[in-house]
């Protein structure tokens, strides 16, 4: 598609690239030339607004002039500057934050320590639309790619995509508890209560947010989630601001979990109208590794940005979500959206609900998973604790340099699982990978507990991360296989709400019982029932032959 590539204003882009690699040689020039500068890349990024990110380089710019204009320079914390070991700023552009700088959440503070600088909201997302740009013109037009229901097409790069950026920025019910529980003391309790906002709206709206996306069309439905949870998210800063009570930050984080809970099946559901069968697998690994890499990084940098910014971590998290949507608008999917009412609703929840029920293969699978799953939510909550008073003497800030190593770890693991075991995977039955995949699951879960070392711990982590690929993969494969499209949606929302209703006792008890017996002995229980549930899987011939 080169060859239908055109740039409005072009001689404009090389006049304002030009300036600023000027500046890069000769940094004590005036404001103004770095302004016009920028003004010139977002006229051209403006006039190019139909290629695909060009419209968000020239949103991020002009969110870039505005703080630039409004406090006479680009603010930048100094500290932070020394925490990434980078110079400090000496140019005509930057100037050190002070308590009258503005829009100090849009400003350089953003730290990139493995290339040991400091940028903005608008820099990093500026740098994505730039990317956007050759990566989408170069994949077939999504309409041409209807009928290619592959990996590789715009289609399905779009809703990669979008799943890369709204999973970039914190999650948003994990906000709250990071914002409120920043400095806690390292008890048991407080990260169960952090894990408990983010459960129940899965728990308790799963079902009826499958049905949902079933009735308006699952792409629809996952554009309408993030331009909502935009809304939700950019109200909680001003709440912080006024001091209004944390009760109504949680209500706003605990909609937008709604939102989710309506959008994870939606999730599941498009990916069998966006590749073939036999690609669903290898289609679900890529997902996952991009999810469990990104979420990780999100949710580790929850605490990083609220020191950094404060409130306006929310904003940044509202902007992942904004790309989200932007992209989600450019996704192909043919739909047929329907009007319904809320009975209407109720009576496709319960035939989502039948449908797994009188699925022999279904209903095994759900059974076996749910029972299997119980340590997901104990290893989930605890380990934070495990770490800090094991391995870091209950000092809370060393656990949780741990604890980020210890998910980073998982995430390596995950990504290292997702691209070497799909073209393996596929000469095996899926009930017999599941059950393999739990009952090593369950064993690292049990050696995790009783780790002398946190090396050791470490590449325990790393093999539970791999381990996971084993079951979750089959079991997301599994339902799309086994669904009508028709009907996708509401049957994830039930597996998704039923596994956050068993979670939830665990997860709201589950600080109590580590302090009462112990976290180690805890998670030695969960891993052990995970591991005597896989070996009575496979005596289950629905379970164990499944294809």
């Amino acid at each position: 598609r080169l060859d239908t590539f055109t740039l409005r204003l072009w001689p404009l882009l090389v006049v304002a690239a030009g300036a600023r690699v000027v500046t890069a040689f000769v940094p004590h020039l005036p404001l103004w030339f770095y302004v016009a500068s920028l003004v010139g890349i977002a006229v051209v990024a403006a006039a190019n607004a139909p290629l695909p990110g060009a419209g968000l380089i020239a949103v991020c710019t002009t969110m870039n002039i505005a703080v630039i204009a409004l406090n006479g320079g680009m603010p930048y914390d100094p500290a932070m500057v020394a925490a990434v070991g980078a110079p400090q700023p000496n140019d005509g552009l930057h100037v050190a934050i002070g308590s009258g700088s503005l829009l100090t959440f849009l400003s350089d503070v953003v730290p990139i320590g493995f290339i040991h600088g400091l940028y903005s909201v608008g820099d990093l997302l500026g740098a994505f639309g730039g990317f956007l740009i050759p990566f989408m013109w170069l994949q077939d037009a999504p309409e041409a790619a209807v009928t290619r229901h592959e990996i590789r097409s715009a289609n399905f790069a779009l809703f990669w995509l979008a799943q890369v950026s709204r999973q970039s920025g914190p999650p948003p019910p994990s906000l709250p508890p990071t914002f409120a529980t920043y400095r806690l003391p390292p008890a048991a309790l407080p990260p169960a209560l952090a894990a408990a906002t983010a459960t129940p709206p899965n728990a308790v709206f799963g079902f009826l947010g499958g049905a949902v996306a079933d009735a308006i069309g699952t792409r629809r439905a996952m554009l309408w989630c993030d331009v909502v949870r935009v809304a939700l998210i950019a109200l909680i800063p001003p709440l912080l601001i006024v001091q209004a009570p944390l009760f109504f930050v949680f209500v706003l984080a605990i909609l937008a979990g709604i939102c989710g809970a309506i959008f994870n099946p939606a999730r599941g559901a498009i990916v069998p109208a966006l590749v073939e069968r036999e690609q669903l697998s290898s289609a679900n690994s890529f997902v996952y590794a991009s999810d469990r890499t990104v979420e990780i990084v999100g949710a580790l940098a929850g605490g990083v940005l609220v020191a950094a910014v404060g409130e306006g971590a929310f904003y940044i998290d509202a902007v992942t979500f904004a790309l989200s949507a932007v992209l989600l608008s450019r996704l192909v999917v043919v739909e047929t959206p329907r009007s319904f009412l809320w009975s209407e609703l109720m009576g496709d929840v319960v035939a989502g609900l039948v449908f797994i029920r009188r699925s022999v293969v279904l209903w095994s699978n759900t059974v076996f998973s749910l029972i299997a799953q119980v340590s997901n939510p104990a290893i989930n909550t605890l380990t934070p604790v495990l770490l800090v008073r094991r391995f870091a003497g209950n000092d809370a800030a060393e656990g949780a340099v741990l604890y980020g190593g210890s998910e980073a770890a998982i995430a390596i693991g995950a990504v290292v699982g997702s691209a070497v075991l799909p073209r393996y995977l596929g000469r095996y039955r899926k009930g017999r990978v599941l059950t393999t995949g739990f009952a090593l699951t369950g064993l690292l879960i049990v050696a995790i507990a009783f780790a002398p070392t946190y090396p050791i711990a470490l590449a325990l982590f790393t093999a539970l991360g791999f381990t996971n690929v084993l079951f979750c993969v089959p079991t997301v494969t599994l339902l799309q296989e086994f669904t009508p499209q028709e009907m996708t949606a509401r049957v994830f929302g039930a597996r998704i709400a039923l596994t956050n209703l068993s979670w939830l006792p665990i997860v709201l008890l589950g600080g109590f019982a580590g302090d009462l017996v112990g976290v180690p002995v805890l998670i030695a229980v969960a891993g052990a029932i995970t591991f005597a549930t896989a070996l009575a899987g496979t005596l289950v011939p629905a379970i164990r032959d499944v294809r």
